[in-house]
């Protein structure tokens, strides 16, 4: 999908939402936003994960890419916030590295990296198999 997005995609800052997560009858999330051109139009997408809602359901003043659906409405670039989402982690693993005792910070940071376990590793640390 990320081919199909227009090249006319836009960052907007969450202080631009006019109002609290919204959903539509058919369950899809959106936020009103007011855009540079002063108009206010929904902007879809899943901000209960990517926007950080407030208990009154207000996102967080972070910066967002969107893009137009072409009918007046926008589209959350999911793509561009997990990305943004990884970035953080990596940058969060990096600050921590501190180099312990006789450690250099590369080897803290390789130390913390294998203990880690992430998405698609088994509790040793392998990689588990995948059913098809």
């Amino acid at each position: 999908m990320k081919g199909d997005q227009p090249k006319e995609s836009i960052k907007i800052a969450g202080q631009y939402a006019v109002g609290p997560i919204q959903q539509t009858q058919d369950g899809n999330q959106f936020v009103e936003m007011e855009l540079p051109n002063g108009e206010i139009a929904p902007v879809f997408g899943d901000w209960e994960t990517y926007g950080n809602p407030n208990k009154e359901g207000l996102i967080e003043d972070l910066d967002y890419r969107i893009y137009p659906l072409g009918d007046g409405t926008f589209a959350l670039d999911a793509d561009e916030m997990e990305s943004e989402m990884l970035r953080d982690e990596a940058r969060g693993f990096a600050q921590q590295a501190q180099g312990g005792q006789g450690a250099s910070q590369m080897e803290d940071l390789l130390e913390m990296l294998t203990q880690r376990k992430g998405m698609g590793q088994a509790p040793g640390g392998g990689m588990k198999p995948i059913k098809r």
